[in-house]
């Protein structure tokens, strides 16, 4: 996938560029806190998409245009419609040029190893290039519902083994996948597929859509381990050197909002502006980001809207969303953006004694809880009924209330202020819970409440 960064955006307004880059496609298909508060569908006229573990709203009838995907350092590639039969013949045809072909160093066939544990599923080896013996490419085929899947891993030499394994564990977690629906057990989302697989692994994925009765607007996400595109600096400091090395041209520049902003539990900076694009026209260049803790679950995030694009045959459009129309969808779109809830309830009676679910298990609001167990909010700050609360399998994970610092007034009236907000939770430990653990998980919060009711009783008395 072609990734520009928001800089190249920005820069592309002022030197008269209609085309605004965006997470272009190998596959068809003042500063203020904006509102956070809520991370779910913000109306009925949304359509939900899946991507990787995660799931975002955009409005009703607008399309995927491209979109990139990896799973466990494993490139998937275009979907391909074709018989069974087709399949087999292709499969052979490729297993045949690659036997036939020579190495130039080796003087032996291309071709490595060939494995095939059933008919609509094989795995080749072969050398990455004629004249090297350094890498091996192995390509996946799996053939499911008269669709052609195509995985492809390039590993060092002497990591054969390990690469087809990992392919085979890959292909064996493949499911088909319509490209509106939304998996209901855990696993990985791309463009016609999932791979049903609970457990996270090395996971990117960027995605580009056409927003509905706008054609010029295109909003784009992706997200990536940290540590392969790791930023020096913030989003805001990037911006703000960018400001300075335009000069004059700067003054073309409105900036419309900035400053920090969290996503759920997802806590990034937004930069919202708008600038000249050809034709004296203005377009739109919104961008939020998170740089992740550098972990599998909390991934770099990156989330671009843009307006003024061309079509898809490349014609200039003028920019069809007002500042207000543009920043409302924005802000509709990015609070929508989830992970997606996993999980069915299940009776604890039904549960054996021993643990089924690692520790470091995620389980965002909503969804039903995978362990019974002790879990650790994601959240920040002070949390009332505590961040670390024990819940059992088969209950709703629940939102978290954080408490805010009360004002002079606020103190003065026994109250506090306090923020209901989505969030992950994560699983930190399977000891037993106390007696009664529900209960004081309810006194806790009575506690954290009792200054308030002991404050209005004394202003009565």
């Amino acid at each position: 996938m072609k990734i520009c960064s928001y800089l190249i955006v920005f820069i592309a307004f002022f030197y008269a560029t209609a085309n605004i880059c965006s997470a272009a496609s190998n596959q068809s298909e003042s500063s203020i806190m904006a509102n956070n508060s809520s991370n779910t569908k913000s109306s009925l006229t949304t359509s939900t998409f899946c991507m990787g573990r995660f799931l975002i709203d955009v409005p009703v009838g607008s399309k995927v245009t491209g979109g990139n995907y990896k799973y466990d350092f494993i490139d998937i590639e275009s979907i391909k419609v074709m018989s069974l039969e087709d399949f087999d013949k292709e499969i052979a045809e490729r297993e045949t040029a690659l036997k036939s072909a020579t190495n130039e160093r080796t003087k032996q066939s291309m071709l490595l190893q060939s494995a095939q544990s059933e008919r609509n599923m094989k795995i080749l080896a072969s050398w990455k290039d004629d004249f090297s013996t350094a890498l091996i490419n192995i390509d996946g085929y799996r053939w499911i519902d008269g669709s052609q899947f195509l995985f492809r891993v390039d590993v060092g030499n002497g990591k054969q083994a390990s690469g087809m394994n990992r392919m085979r564990e890959a292909l064996s977690y493949l499911r088909t996948r319509t490209g509106t629906e939304i998996p209901a057990g855990p696993g990985y989302c791309f463009a016609g597929g999932f791979i049903a697989n609970p457990e996270w692994e090395n996971e990117e994925a960027g995605v580009d859509f056409r927003i509905a009765d706008h054609p010029d607007t295109i909003v784009s996400v992706w997200f990536y381990p940290l540590s392969i595109y790791k930023h020096d600096k913030p989003l805001l400091e990037r911006m703000g050197g960018m400001t300075q090395l335009l000069g004059n041209l700067a003054t073309s520049v409105h900036v419309l909002r900035k400053g920090d902003r969290q996503v759920g539990p997802y806590k990034g900076q937004e930069h919202l502006a708008s600038a000249p694009s050809s034709g004296g026209m203005r377009g739109h260049a919104f961008v939020w980001e998170t740089q992740g803790d550098g972990t599998l679950d909390t991934p770099a995030i990156k989330i671009e809207l843009s307006t003024g694009n061309q079509d898809l045959k490349g014609n200039p459009q003028k920019t069809s969303l007002t500042d207000e129309q543009a920043m409302k969808l924005w802000d509709d779109i990015l609070n929508s953006f989830r992970l997606r809830p996993t999980g069915t309830p299940v009776k604890t009676s039904d549960v054996g004694p021993e643990p089924h679910v690692p520790l470091g298990e995620l389980a965002a609001t909503g969804r039903a809880c995978p362990q019974t167990g002790w879990w650790q909010a994601s959240e920040a700050g002070e949390i009332e009924g505590g961040a670390r609360q024990y819940f059992k399998e088969g209950e709703t994970m629940p939102q978290v209330t954080t408490l805010g610092e009360s004002s002079l007034w606020q103190k003065f009236k026994g109250a506090r202020p306090s923020y209901r907000t989505a969030t992950v939770w994560k699983l930190v430990d399977y000891d037993a819970a106390p007696a009664h653990a529900a209960e004081e998980n309810h006194t806790q919060t009575i506690a954290k409440a009792a200054p308030d009711d002991a404050s209005s009783s004394h202003d009565k008395g």
